[in-house]
């Protein structure tokens, strides 16, 4: 890499250290650390939130699934990211809020537990979300290494390392504060950089005329709307993808963090809007890299993930590409720091307050445990060779399984059950697992075409419905307080 690109990453690298000593130094209790001390205004929260969704995977995997089959994955992404939003935002937004407001409320976990006044619905919870935010972190360690490897030229291991110990700074002190407020700085970042990039990559693939003849010659269906994905794929992504959204731990708890249940105007139209914005980076470098490709002006790739890397150093000025790697990292770093906070409040407070047990000093446990996942997923990154396995297994599937009916459908229907919720966490977690293990490995179950995680979200919705229902003597009347949150 140029001095130019090397100069704009660390300039990047330097703002964030900034913002974590601004944001240890705001951090003084727990609410702060895990809640951000229910303070955030809409634009805040509204961009921490899609900057949180809007991973490395996200970028780095969108364009190589782009450049190698076309628009499908990207389209289902374009139509149900924007439609996750919204619907999050109906569904439990202002629940979400409600519920923080009753008090000493700062998890998933103590939220299911007020709900359904289930210690162990907390208990699965916080185990569920500390399995996805290990493998999570893991790949995101590795992202790290990989990106700073391209830039400075040093190996992946020492480029994870670098990495780490920035959010490591940032993510032990501060918190979901820091966080936030890098999550806001990257976003902004992410945003600036998809639109210019955009534009960019059209003019070098010579016009999207250019590139859609090109990529006809090589295969008409590279050219389509949906590429040479099948239907049954891109259904799976619409679904898992847009009610799957309000089942990510990382986005949904950031409605316990704002300040008034005013601010939740206009959160979905913004997070959305920037998410579709940032998927102009991802189709445009995808089709423009395959089309220059197939006219013989660009490297043969060891993977098509590595598309965006290559194109960004060989075919835009320094400035750009510095910009757009810098935007690459942010992504990666934005959605590890939003983890490993949702880490450890599920090690701190609800897995030990599942068996009753109250850990003391939670600010001071909290920040221990933050680095000792980043230790953890460390150790994934470097010698755990399924870790991009992890990725499916315990990525957002696992999650959209495992916390969308329990928290999302239970804060919608008075109906819903203890039993049902554990019922669902516990089919979503095994059974995502076992099928994607099993697809890993050459057994498969699922039709082709069928995702694992859409899959397995629509088979936990119909167990927590049916067990629900099966389960409704005995159980616990919700009190007045908590049907007036459920109501919104």
């Amino acid at each position: 890499m140029n001095g130019i690109i090397t100069g704009i990453v660390v300039v990047y690298l330097f703002i964030c250290i900034l913002i974590g000593i601004w944001a240890t130094r705001q951090t003084k209790s727990t609410s702060d650390f895990l809640i951000a001390g229910r303070n955030l205004g809409m634009f805040v929260m509204a961009i921490a939130a899609f900057s949180s969704i809007q991973s490395g995977f996200g970028l780095l995997g969108g364009v190589g699934q782009t450049y190698d089959a076309g628009m499908g994955f990207a389209a289902g992404v374009l139509i149900a990211a924007p439609l996750g939003f919204g619907l999050t935002w109906f569904l439990v937004g202002k629940r979400m809020w409600m519920m923080g407001n009753k008090g000493d409320v700062y998890t998933l976990g103590d939220v299911v537990e007020k709900r359904y006044d289930s210690k162990a619905a907390r208990g699965w919870l916080g185990i569920a979300i500390t399995l996805g935010v290990i493998g999570y972190l893991g790949t995101q360690v590795q992202a790290m290494g990989i990106i700073m490897h391209s830039i400075f030229g040093v190996s992946p291991k020492v480029g994870a390392l670098i990495g780490l110990t920035i959010l490591a700074f940032y993510s032990v002190g501060g918190g979901i504060i820091a966080s936030v407020y890098t999550d806001l700085f990257q976003g902004i970042i992410m945003i600036i950089v998809s639109i210019v990039i955009f534009f960019i990559a059209i003019n070098v693939g010579g016009g999207m005329q250019t590139i859609t003849q090109n990529l006809q010659s090589a295969d008409p269906l590279l050219a389509t709307s949906f590429g040479t994905y099948s239907m049954v794929s891109i259904a799976c992504w619409i679904f898992l993808f847009s009610l799957g959204a309000a089942g990510q731990p990382h986005f949904i708890n950031k409605f316990l963090m704002i300040k008034s249940p005013k601010q939740l105007k206009w959160g979905a139209f913004t997070a959305g809007i920037a998410y579709a914005i940032t998927v102009l980076l991802v189709v445009s470098i995808g089709l423009s890299a395959r089309s220059l490709y197939i006219q013989g002006k660009f490297p043969e790739l060891a993977t098509p993930d590595d598309s965006l890397v290559v194109f960004v150093t060989h075919f835009t000025p320094s400035v750009i590409g510095g910009l757009v790697l810098a935007g690459l990292l942010a992504a990666i770093m934005s959605t590890g720091s939003g983890f490993v906070t949702l880490g450890a409040a599920s090690i701190v407070r609800d897995i030990p307050r599942a068996f009753n047990i109250k850990v003391k000093n939670e600010l001071m446990m909290n920040r221990i445990v933050v680095l000792a996942l980043l230790i953890i997923s460390t150790l994934f990154s470097f010698y755990m060779d399924t870790l991009v396995a992890l990725l499916g297994v315990f990525g957002w599937g696992t999650f959209a399984s495992t916390v969308f009916p329990a928290v999302v459908l239970g804060l919608i229907w008075k109906r819903a059950t203890k039993q049902g919720a554990i019922a669902s966490i516990v089919i979503g977690l095994f059974l995502n697992f076992l099928l994607e293990i099993g697809q890993k490995y050459g057994i498969v179950i699922l039709p082709e075409g069928v995702v694992v995680g859409a899959f397995s979200l629509a088979i936990s919705i119909m167990t927590f419905i049916i067990i629900s229902l099966l389960t409704q003597k005995g159980n616990v009347r919700l009190d007045k307080e908590m049907l007036k949150a459920m109501e919104g």
